[in-house]
C-alpha cells in the first residue's frame, strides 16, 4: 500500500488525533489557529482545545484581501497572485505559532483548513451553489509536511447543499442531547442559527440557516467613519448612538428577508455601498454613531426575526459564538428582541466562543478520517473535506 495511505490509516485507528484547525473569516484580518485533540467520531466525538491564537495579517495583505473578497468582478490573475501571497503568509504564521507552542509538525496528525472565502454564491433561480476559497490544501501539506484536509464547502455542495452554513454539522456532533432543544447562534460577518433537537442517536442534519448580517455592516461602517478602527469594540460606538427608525425600515426591506429558509448569504449582499444607497437627504445628516447604532439594531433584528419565524418555543436557550459575542451592545439588542429566550455564550457548553470555528473544522477533518459522516434524509451518508498529502 502507498506509504501516504498507510499513514492515514494509522491516524484513523488512533484513540485520539491532534488536529490543527485553521479559519480565516469574512473580516479577512487574521488567521484563527486552534490545536484540538479529537477523539471518537459521530455523536461520540470529543474535541478538547489545547491551544488557540488569532494572528493578524500584515495590513497590506488585509487591504488586498478586502479589495477582492466578494467582488465577482475581481480579475482572476489578481486573485491567483493574492492566493500565492496568502499561502506564503499562512505557512509562515503556522510555523511560527507551532514554534511558540514548542510543537514539531510530527506531533500534528492533521491540518484542517477552511481557507479564505473569495466568493460564495448560494443556489437560486435555477443556478447551483458555487464557492471559491483561497489557500490550497496541497500547498499547506507540502510546506508544512502534515496531511491536510480542506475544501469543506465544496464537498457540502457536492452532497447537495449550499456550502453554507457548515457550523451546524459540527455542532450536531459537539453538543450533547442533554442541552437540547437549543439554538446555536454564530455571530461572524454573517449570522447563522442552528436549531438542535434531540439527536435520536443519529448524526442527522439539524435545521440551520443564515439570518442576515452580524458584524459585516457594523465593521464596514466603522472602517468608513473611523479611520484606524476596524470594528466597534464592545459596541461602545453603537451605545453612544441613536437608532434612526427611517433608515432601519429601509434596511429591513432587503430582498434576502423575502427568501424561504433555509438560505445563505454573504457580505456581497449586505455591503456598505448598499446602505449608502438607501440614504436620502435626511439620512445623509445622520451622525456616524447613529449609523453604527442603526446597523447594530438591524443585525439584532434580523437574528431575532429568523428565530421567531422558525422556533415556536421562544423560551429556549441560545448559545452564541463568534466575534459578535464581544459586542456588548449587539448582544443586549438581541436579548431585547428576544426577551423570553436566554442568551448565553457557547463557553457555557465548554466550547470556546472565539475558537469555535477552528474547532469545528478540526471536527470535520476528524469525521472524514475516522467517522461515518452525517445521515441524509435519503439514508445515504456524507463527509466533508478532501485529503492532501505532503510531497
Amino acid at each position: 500500500m502507498n506509504q501516504s495511505l498507510i499513514s492515514l490509516q494509522k491516524i484513523a485507528k488512533k484513540e485520539s488525533r491532534t488536529i490543527l484547525g485553521l479559519m480565516s473569516g469574512t473580516s479577512a484580518d487574521g488567521l484563527d489557529i486552534g490545536l484540538v485533540r479529537c477523539g471518537g467520531s459521530g455523536l461520540q466525538t470529543t474535541a478538547d482545545l489545547l491551544e488557540f491564537s488569532t494572528v493578524s495579517y500584515p495590513e497590506t495583505l488585509s487591504d488586498k484581501l478586502s479589495d477582492v473578497l466578494f467582488d465577482d468582478n475581481a480579475t482572476q490573475g489578481n486573485v491567483l497572485r493574492l492566493q500565492a501571497e496568502l499561502e506564503e503568509v499562512w505557512v509562515k504564521i503556522i510555523k511560527r505559532q507551532l514554534s511558540k507552542w514548542r510543537l514539531s509538525p510530527s506531533e500534528i496528525d492533521l491540518v484542517a483548513s477552511h481557507g479564505q472565502t473569495v466568493l460564495h454564491l448560494p443556489s437560486g433561480d435555477g443556478d447551483k451553489a458555487a464557492t471559491w476559497q483561497l489557500v490550497d490544501g496541497d500547498i499547506l501539506a507540502a510546506y508544512l509536511g502534515i496531511i491536510t484536509v480542506s475544501d469543506f464547502r465544496k464537498k457540502h455542495i457536492v452532497a447537495g447543499f449550499d456550502g453554507a452554513p457548515l457550523a451546524p454539522l459540527g455542532e450536531r456532533l459537539l453538543v450533547s442531547d442533554e442541552h437540547t432543544p437549543c439554538i446555536l447562534l454564530n455571530l461572524g460577518g454573517i449570522a447563522n442559527i442552528t436549531y438542535l433537537e434531540n439527536s435520536g442517536g443519529e448524526a442527522t442534519l439539524p435545521f440551520s440557516t443564515d439570518t442576515g448580517p452580524a458584524n459585516t455592516l457594523i465593521d464596514a461602517a466603522v472602517k468608513d467613519y473611523y479611520p484606524g478602527k476596524t470594528y466597534d469594540e464592545s459596541g461602545k460606538i453603537a451605545a453612544l448612538g441613536t437608532v434612526d427608525t427611517d433608515l432601519l425600515e429601509k434596511l429591513k426591506a432587503h430582498h434576502f428577508f423575502q427568501k424561504q429558509s433555509p438560505k445563505s448569504t454573504g457580505p456581497e449582499e449586505f455591503s456598505f455601498d448598499w446602505v449608502i444607497s438607501l440614504f436620502d437627504a435626511k439620512n445623509k445628516k445622520i451622525e456616524p454613531e447613529d449609523v453604527v447604532a442603526t446597523l447594530t439594531r438591524f443585525s439584532a433584528w434580523s437574528v431575532a426575526r429568523e428565530i421567531r419565524q422558525q422556533i415556536s418555543d421562544y423560551d429556549i436557550n441560545i448559545y452564541a459564538s463568534g466575534g459578535g459575542v464581544h459586542n456588548k451592545t449587539f448582544m443586549e439588542m438581541i436579548a431585547e428582541e428576544l426577551p423570553d429566550c436566554s442568551l448565553k455564550s457557547t463557553d457555557t457548553l465548554g466550547i470556546n466562543s472565539d475558537a469555535k470555528e477552528a474547532i469545528l473544522f478540526a471536527v470535520f477533518a476528524n469525521e472524514l478520517i475516522a467517522g461515518d459522516g452525517w445521515l441524509k434524509p435519503d439514508g445515504s451518508r456524507f463527509t466533508l473535506g478532501k485529503v492532501s498529502f505532503p510531497v
